[in-house]
C-alpha cells in the first residue's frame, strides 16, 4: 500500500519495542509492493475494477512463506469490510496459519483502555474508509459519540489532504506541504468546534502529517501507533520472535 506508511508502521514497531540491545527485537519482515495493489478507495468507490484484497493476501502469503506468524496492513481503507473480508476468506482458502491484527479494531481498542475519559470522538479518513462506516460501527457498538464531517467536508478538506494530485500527501512523496498544513489545521478546527475529545488519524498518511498527542486540546490516536503496540503484543504474547508488517 502507501510506502511511506509501512517504513512509518516499522519505525513505531521498533520505538516502541523497548529493546536494550539489538538481539531484544522482534524480527520483522516488511513487504512493500505498491505499484501491485490497486488504489483502495478507487475501489470502493467503483473506479477501478479489481479488488486489490486478491494482491494483498497474495503477498501475506508470500509472507507467511519466509515464516511470518503475525501480520499487520499498514493502510485503514484495506479493512473495510468489501476489502477485508475477501482477504481472510483468501486466507483461509489456501490454510494461511498466520494471525490478522487488524488496524481499525485495535485504534479503537487502544482508546477504550488507555483513555477511559474520551466519549467523543472525531475521524480524519479517506473517503474509501469513511464510506465504509468501519470507524462508526466499532466506536458506536463500544458506546461513543461518533463525529463525522459532511460529505463535502470530508471530500474537499480532508480526503483532499491525501489525495489532491498538487499538493496531496501521496502526490508529494511522503512530504507535508503548506496546503496540507492549512487544510489539517481547518480539519483539527472542525473537531475542536463540536467538542471532540479526540481524533483518530484514519489514514495512515496523516500519521506523516502531525506527530502531537495532543493537538488543540485534543487527543491524536495516531492507527499506525495502535497497530504497532498490537502487534508487539501478539508476537511477545504468543512467544513468537517473528514479525511481520
Amino acid at each position: 500500500m502507501g510506502p511511506h506508511a509501512g517504513v512509518a508502521l516499522m519505525s513505531a514497531v521498533l520505538r516502541h519495542t523497548g529493546a536494550c540491545a539489538d538481539q531484544q527485537y522482534l524480527s520483522t519482515i516488511l513487504m512493500s509492493f505498491p505499484g501491485e495493489v490497486a488504489d483502495r478507495t478507487l475501489f470502493l468507490e467503483g473506479k477501478e475494477a479489481v479488488n486489490p484484497a486478491f494482491r494483498i493476501s497474495e503477498i501475506i502469503k508470500k509472507l507467511e512463506s519466509t515464516g511470518a506468524a503475525v501480520v499487520g496492513i499498514a493502510c485503514n481503507t484495506s479493512h473495510s469490510p468489501l476489502i477485508y473480508q475477501v482477504i481472510l476468506e483468501e486466507l483461509d482458502r489456501i490454510n494461511s496459519q498466520v494471525r490478522m491484527v487488524p488496524m481499525p479494531f485495535e485504534t479503537c481498542r487502544y482508546i477504550k483502555e488507555n483513555h477511559p475519559d474520551v466519549r467523543r470522538i472525531g475521524l480524519m479518513a479517506t473517503n474509501g474508509t469513511y464510506g465504509s462506516g468501519i470507524y462508526k460501527d466499532l466506536l458506536e457498538e463500544w458506546g461513543y459519540d461518533m463525529i463525522l464531517p459532511d460529505v463535502l467536508f470530508q471530500n474537499d478538506i480532508i480526503h483532499r489532504m491525501i489525495y489532491d494530485p498538487v499538493f496531496g500527501i501521496k502526490s508529494s512523496a511522503g512530504n507535508i506541504t503548506p496546503q496540507v498544513r492549512v487544510l489539517l489545521d481547518k480539519a483539527l478546527t472542525y473537531f475542536k468546534n463540536r467538542r471532540a475529545d479526540a481524533v483518530i488519524l484514519g489514514c495512515t498518511e496523516f500519521s506523516l502529517a502531525t506527530t502531537g498527542k495532543r493537538v488543540k486540546g485534543m487527543l491524536v490516536i495516531d492507527s499506525i501507533e495502535s497497530l504497532a503496540k498490537a502487534l508487539i503484543r501478539e508476537a511477545t504474547c504468543a512467544g513468537m520472535r517473528r514479525l511481520q508488517l
